[in-house]
């Protein structure tokens, strides 16, 4: 049965979430479903994070709310960067009671973790469905770049509050021969600021920084491919694109503990090292500088995200 998906992730193309919502329109396909953009459709598959539906989380609620009402039913709704343990309570308590609003909304809570399927049940998702992100779509390295064959640390995707760069430019200052911090992607909006810091604060350790700024598929596959030893930072990710995309270009990073960390792990054992400290990052770092093989191999099996939402489509449908 040919099911017809209307997929709704407003922003820049650019932004992972769209990034997201387009890949899972691709990997549907092969399973009979036919995305559209507009007009009727057996049902509407949504994507939500508060910064891309409005100037702060109560107007996002808003807007999500109000164009729930005239979307094709039923509504799946994907949740991204969930409420939960945020370091300023009363950010998570106003994006808390927006997301509730979402969830109210919606017909099916989709998630990308085991557990933010826990923090989705603590804002009212009664069921709600996990469906792990798909493994990034890879396409042939273009010229590596300049800085290809210099020891360095790596970090994917974009830089942002809380990834953790500042804890890579200590695990570069940390050895004695001082590897170089890259960070492979661009600066998100407004945060000009951070990367200026990050710059100082690396020089201020001994360390060079090496911001590329946005890469194309082509010249991320080269940045991935000459990193000497690839990092995962953040320990407070919800579920990260950026990890993955370097187990799709069959890098198995040094990744911080952290609860997504971990489900990654236990889904692809051996893709990642996970630390808990400083101290065990330190001798991670050191080992993969002596042993850069030791993070490299093949891609792993993983779950085919698209195979997982057009079984929700057609359960939903079938209603």
């Amino acid at each position: 049965m040919t099911v017809t998906v209307r997929v709704v992730a407003p922003g820049a193309s650019g932004h992972g979430v769209v990034r997201h919502a387009a890949a899972v329109a691709a990997a549907v396909v092969a399973d009979g479903v036919v995305p559209v953009g507009s007009g009727q459709a057996d049902l509407t598959h949504a994507q939500f994070t508060d910064a891309l539906w409005g100037a702060g989380v109560a107007a996002a609620a808003d807007a999500f709310v109000e164009q729930a009402e005239v979307l094709p039913r039923p509504l799946v709704v994907t949740l991204h960067d969930l409420p939960g343990a945020d370091p300023d309570p009363a950010r998570d308590v106003r994006r808390s009671a927006g997301y509730r609003r979402v969830v109210a909304v919606a017909d099916t809570v989709v998630v990308s973790a085991g557990h933010e399927a826990d923090k989705a049940r603590a804002l009212g998702a009664a069921d709600p469905v996990t469906v792990a992100l798909p493994l990034p779509v890879v396409v042939p390295a273009e010229q590596a770049p300049g800085w290809a064959g210099r020891p360095t640390l790596g970090v994917l995707g974009f830089v942002y509050p809380g990834k953790g760069h500042e804890a890579v430019i200590d695990a570069a200052a940390a050895h004695p021969d001082r590897p170089a911090v890259v960070a492979a992607g661009a600066v998100s909006d407004g945060h000009d600021e951070l990367a200026r810091s990050l710059a100082g604060y690396a020089r201020s350790r001994g360390v060079d920084w090496i911001l590329t700024g946005h890469l194309e598929p082509a010249a991320l596959a080269a940045a991935a491919a000459a990193v000497t030893v690839p990092v995962a930072p953040s320990r407070t990710v919800s579920a990260s694109g950026s990890l993955l995309a370097w187990l799709a270009h069959g890098r198995y990073p040094l990744a911080a503990a952290g609860a997504y960390a971990h489900e990654v792990d236990a889904a692809a054992p051996g893709a990642v090292a996970l630390y808990d400290d400083d101290t065990r990052r330190d001798a991670l770092v050191a080992d993969a500088l002596t042993r850069p093989g030791a993070t490299r191999g093949p891609v792993p099996d993983w779950p085919d995200a698209g195979a997982g939402h057009a079984a929700l489509y057609r359960r939903m449908v079938a209603r």
